[in-house]
């Protein structure tokens, strides 16, 4: 419950920032960069820490497998467009791991569920920092050289949490960390999603009916691959966060980062528009399993 209201809530105050005015607008993209700092990196880096078996990782690494499986769907697919537009449309077509899966996940699966969605988020980072590379390397407005850490902390941040678990166990006032996310997570991931979404850069992009169909046979495959995981585990809680990642709500990075990097992506604004459809039934699938 408090998970939804701090989506709910999220999302009206990034509905309101993106009436601010021009000021609010040129401020956006510290305010996203600020985001990822406060929250994908050090998640990444309290979760890393607090490993504390190898068989941990195998099942985050199995669902992080659905993106690469996005990622070379995408590429293959992608015609005239660059590697970078092709990136960005593998990440709108992916589940939202982050501001989605954890929260949901956490509601429905408990700590273990929580922990199985959070090491798939830093598992995620792999992938995440190929795109960002990508996206940064053609992306339409040049990129300063000195954000690139910050873009890329996500992984960095999962690089330092492995070398502090490797130093010692990680104390015990961190698990407080976790189990704040998904509600912080839900918070800042709907409002920085809302005002993007309906950011100037984004509402001008035409619709087509390609992106539609394009998003739509993507899906498909994301779909497929971790409905397979939810019929062929035993475990609840990965059965779980596979059903909310199969039948996920679109990802909340790539609007923003259509902004932050200048992309005029029809395919980023339908999973924006259609992606929501899914949510639901994930949510029902997630609720049958439990």
């Amino acid at each position: 419950m408090l998970s939804l209201l701090c989506f709910i809530v999220g999302g009206l105050v990034g509905w309101g920032a993106s009436h601010g005015g021009p000021g609010v607008q040129r401020a956006w993209p510290v305010i996203l960069r600020v985001q990822i700092l406060l929250t994908s990196a050090v998640l990444s880096l309290v979760a890393a820490w607090r490993l504390t078996t190898a068989g941990e990782v195998i099942a985050p690494l199995v669902l992080a497998g659905g993106l690469w499986v996005m990622f070379i769907a995408a590429t293959l697919t992608r015609g005239s467009r660059s590697e970078g537009e092709g990136a960005l449309e593998s990440w709108a077509v992916s589940p939202n791991a982050a501001f989605w899966v954890v929260p949901t996940a956490t509601a429905f699966a408990g700590p273990a569920g929580a922990m199985i969605a959070v090491l798939t988020n830093v598992a995620n980072t792999a992938v995440g920092a190929v795109w960002i590379h990508l996206m940064r390397r053609d992306a339409p407005i040049n990129q300063r050289r000195s954000t690139s850490w910050v873009d890329q902390s996500p992984l960095l941040a999962s690089a330092v949490g492995l070398l502090l678990h490797l130093a010692g166990s990680a104390p015990a006032s961190t698990k407080e960390i976790l189990t704040l996310a998904g509600p912080l997570l839900a918070f800042s991931g709907a409002a920085l999603f809302a005002g993007s979404a309906v950011h100037p850069h984004n509402m001008s992009v035409e619709r087509t009916p390609h992106a539609l169909r394009r998003w739509t046979w993507l899906t498909v495959v994301r779909i497929g691959y971790y409905l397979l995981i939810v019929v062929i585990t035993t475990s609840t809680p990965l059965a779980i966060v596979a059903a909310l990642s199969a039948l996920s709500a679109p990802s909340f990075n790539p609007v923003q980062l259509a902004v932050l990097y200048g992309y005029r992506s029809a395919v980023v604004n339908a999973a924006v528009r259609w992606g929501w459809i899914l949510s639901p039934f994930g949510l029902g699938l997630a609720a049958l399993l439990r």
